[in-house]
């Protein structure tokens, strides 16, 4: 059987009970009912998918479509989606990541009838969004926004990108997209350049896996079908689409699929949205969505991002770290572990452990991370023994180690994606160990006498 949403909530179910909860009342997404429950089990530590059973859709009527969300709000249940141990989820995941990251499985593609997001197809006027149950996160958000990914074609080469990107409704068969991923907007000027519209489909629902090989940091010109398909472990299967055929391939195990063109030159307004940053974004203006088709399976399964919470902070950071630790290793042999931390929203902050050998190991290393992702503003080096995953770690080895005259290099006007107090300026800070000079060691108790030790011989616990 292909991997899809339904058979990983089927696992997670049964393997992992506590990870699972459902909401059987009718609830309205639009009004916030879901981030409110959300919120609620966020305040209380409680982090389980949350499946709701009888979710409104944007005209106020049950739908009998179910709303999934909070899927990745933890790294254990990353780990169980890459069927990776949940108790390996820390610098054993980045790794099991990282390795991912390097490989490629081409995709297969399937006949119509094999395909169950085709299970019911719309076109022209039948495909209102407003049967969807799109979901308005917090108080100050333009509209009901879907958050999930956009594929788009290289017109030139033929290959797809899939990329994280939010819609604001706006009005029957038309909405707005807002693209900030440098890949997508390289797409969208070359359809731009020829004054044509720009195919696009929006995948509302797939395999969790699916969406974590989305986020690898791949190179412009390969092809995130095969990427993503090292991450789910087998081949994505594809299908024709509806409105390009064979011109266009989307995914065949895909919950729901909304087909359509970004119009050449459109804008729409977008924003405020309650962003990953926990802050509003600012409105402004990006491209226009026309839909020409929506195809789904009959009893599909809506996808939503929780977004400014752990899930969404933790989607981001753990391809991230994977794709860090392969491209900056790569180029210096050095890099022992990545991370990149809740306390930067999975986004901002990147913690590197080094083998350092000589002075200037470290600085190499932290502008080598910023450019391996837009999304950073400050990278800490540290030394192996410090445990990235660890923040009070990380924060003593800034407090002892770092010389604020030697060891804080600013980087000004470099171009990033979420508006924050930094501005268009970044961070790089040396927390490793000087060399060439005096330094006190770190206290150690030997490790055989750690070994030696068994806590439960000699303590008794209540």
């Amino acid at each position: 059987m292909a991997k899809d949403l339904r058979v990983f909530l089927e696992k997670i179910k049964k393997e992992h009970p506590d990870n699972y909860a459902t909401v059987e009342k009718p609830v309205n997404p639009a009004d916030f009912d879901v981030t409110a429950i959300l919120e609620h089990m966020t305040r209380k530590k409680k982090d389980p998918v949350v499946v709701f059973e009888k979710p409104k859709n944007l005209r106020g009527e049950v739908t009998d479509i179910r709303l999934v969300s909070n899927v990745f709000a933890t790294r254990e249940r990353c780990a169980h989606i890459l069927d990776w141990p949940m108790d390996k989820c820390n610098h054993d995941l980045t790794m099991e990541f990282a390795r991912l990251d390097r490989e490629r499985v081409k995709p297969v593609v399937v006949e119509k009838n094999a395909a169950p997001v085709r299970e019911i197809v719309l076109t022209g006027g039948d495909t209102d969004l407003e049967l969807l149950p799109i979901v308005k996160h917090y108080e100050m958000d333009l509209c009901p926004v879907l958050t999930m990914t956009s594929i788009m074609k290289d017109p030139d080469t033929g290959v797809y990108d899939i990329t994280f990107t939010k819609m604001f409704y706006k009005a029957p068969g038309r909405v707005a997209v807002s693209i900030h991923s440098p890949h997508l907007n390289r797409i969208v000027k070359k359809y731009e350049d020829r004054n044509e519209p720009a195919p696009m489909i929006y995948v509302v629902g797939h395999h969790p896996a699916f969406y974590l090989g989305s986020l690898a940091l791949t190179p412009y010109d390969s092809d995130d079908y095969e990427s993503v398909g090292s991450f789910m472990r087998e081949p994505v299967r594809l299908v024709e689409s509806e409105t390009w055929g064979k011109d266009f391939m989307v995914p065949a195990d895909a919950e729901i699929i909304i087909e359509g063109v970004i119009p050449p030159g459109e804008k729409e307004v977008v924003d405020p949205f309650g962003e990953v940053t926990k802050h509003y974004q600012a409105q402004c203006l990006r491209q226009a969505f026309k839909t020409k088709a929506v195809t789904r399976r009959k009893d599909a399964i809506y996808q939503d991002i929780f977004s400014g919470h752990a899930g969404h902070w933790i989607l981001g950071a753990l391809p991230k770290e994977g794709s860090i630790y392969s491209n900056v290793n790569n180029k210096y042999g050095n890099v022992k572990a990545v991370h990149m931390p809740l306390s930067g929203v999975g986004r901002f902050s990147c913690y590197i452990a080094i083998d350092k050998k000589r002075e200037g190991d470290a600085m190499a290393a932290g502008v080598a991370a910023l450019l391996e992702s837009y999304t950073i503003n400050n990278v800490v080096v540290v030394d192996s023994d410090i445990d990235v995953f660890d923040e009070q770690q990380v924060i003593w080895a800034i407090i002892t180690m770092v010389d604020p005259k030697r060891d804080i290099s600013t980087i000004n006007n470099i171009w990033t994606q979420f508006t924050t107090s930094a501005g268009y300026n970044k961070v790089v800070i040396d927390a490793t160990k000087p060399l060439g000079k005096a330094h006190p060691g770190r206290i150690s108790i030997p490790a055989a006498a750690m070994d030696r030790i068994k806590l439960e011989d000699w303590v008794k616990f209540d």
